[in-house]
């Protein structure tokens, strides 16, 4: 047995750790760039963070133009704005694409511009040889654990790709999870966020790369997710759900950045990337099905999973796997999340280019390994 775990220096889950950041990180630099979500631009927190860093003899520099997935031509811009004021520190504050345009920047601050040149399979290769500047992720969502990641996911308008910065040196140095931050996301949020958490902790387990932490990570995960999303769904201010969805989505960040993903993630992102769905609601959709197909190699921990979901014992071999799928695809008809991608009204004629894109990292780890026609077969279900 052989592997290694990274994570986030420090990891805090608190509410209202927030209106504490000043405590985490005024010793990390003395000029902040703190990048937020363009919902939280003109939030009452951001004003408390000015506070509380400027009475601290810090200076900071705001940018909240952070909508949809990021792409390497966002980030260049705002490591431009870094760099211009002298910034020495960067707090992320919003979901996973803010958080990741965060990580990046801290990482080309140091290394340079531009980010396309260190991207996976499109760039040229490079790598991240210099230490980032202190990054700080504070989620305000549930779902992509990117507060946890050494990878920045970011695409392009013009190049039309969406492939992964990576860099050990790129895991936050705290991560501050305030689930008060996650009570005014909308229903589709918290669904899209939650399902694609529950995703990473799936995949997490039943992926041949999985390792004895991970795996206990992504069970604990399991768990929450399956009490606590539907409960998060139906009542934003239901701080126990809230809570548990942070934790579950934390540990399914730390989960699969160690042990990987799987089909269901190769898939969604070639979708999502041809058709425009959001990252959340495409994995959602194709969950229960990978699950079923993966269920032929990884019945055991599929009849575990059912179990953990459902909180009941199966006798038969392969019942528990069932319950799981079910369990999936009920959680998602709750929620309004489609049962398949045909709504997107996909041509026959794509099948074969959505197979040939979904192939990746993700795909090699799934547990159930299927050939680029099989695909396409298995496509001509469910699209």
């Amino acid at each position: 047995m052989e592997f290694s775990f990274f994570t986030a220096n420090k990891i805090v889950l608190k509410q209202g750790v927030i209106k504490e950041l000043d405590q985490y990180v005024c010793n990390f630099g003395t000029n902040f760039l703190i990048v937020v979500d363009s919902f939280f631009a003109n939030s009452p927190i951001l004003e408390s963070i000015k506070t509380q860093l400027e009475s601290n003899g810090k200076k900071t520099v705001f940018y909240s133009a952070i909508q949809g997935e990021p792409t390497v031509e966002q980030v260049d811009e705002v490591t431009d704005i870094a760099i211009k004021n002298g910034c020495d520190c960067v707090i992320s504050i919003g979901g996973g694409s803010c958080i990741d345009v965060g990580k990046a920047v801290a990482a080309l601050i140091t290394n340079g511009a531009p980010a396309l040149d260190y991207m996976e399979v499109v760039g040229k290769g490079k790598k991240i040889t210099e230490m980032p500047v202190p990054f700080v992720a504070c989620p305000t969502t549930a779902g992509t654990g990117s507060e946890v990641t050494k990878n920045a996911v970011l695409g392009s308008r013009v190049l039309n790709f969406k492939r992964s910065m990576r860099s050990d040196t790129m895991i936050a140095n705290i991560a501050l999870l305030d689930p008060e931050l996650t009570r005014e996301c909308p229903k589709s949020v918290t669904a899209f966020s939650g399902i694609d958490a529950l995703t990473h902790l799936i995949e997490a387990y039943t992926t041949w790369r999985a390792t004895p932490i991970s795996d206990g990570l992504a069970l604990s995960g399991i768990g929450l997710g399956g009490k606590y999303l539907k409960r998060a769904f139906d009542d934003g201010n239901d701080m126990e759900a809230r809570e548990g969805m942070c934790a579950a989505s934390l540990l399914g960040g730390m989960a699969f950045a160690n042990s990987g993903l799987g089909a269901v993630h190769g898939i969604a992102m070639a979708v999502g990337i041809a058709y425009h769905v959001p990252h959340g609601e495409s994995c959602g959709i194709m969950l229960p099905h990978i699950m079923k197909i993966n269920a032929d190699v990884a019945q055991e921990r599929m009849d575990i999973i059912g179990e953990i979901l459902t909180g009941k014992r199966y006798n038969k071999p392969g019942d528990g796997a069932k319950a799981a799928v079910d369990f999936i695809f009920e959680l998602n008809n709750y929620m309004g999340i489609k049962p398949n991608y045909k709504h997107l009204n996909i041509a026959p004629k794509d099948f074969p280019i959505l197979a040939k894109a979904s192939f990746g990292t993700s795909m090699s780890s799934n547990p159930k390994q299927l050939s680029n026609e099989e695909w396409i077969s298995f496509f001509e279900t469910v699209m």
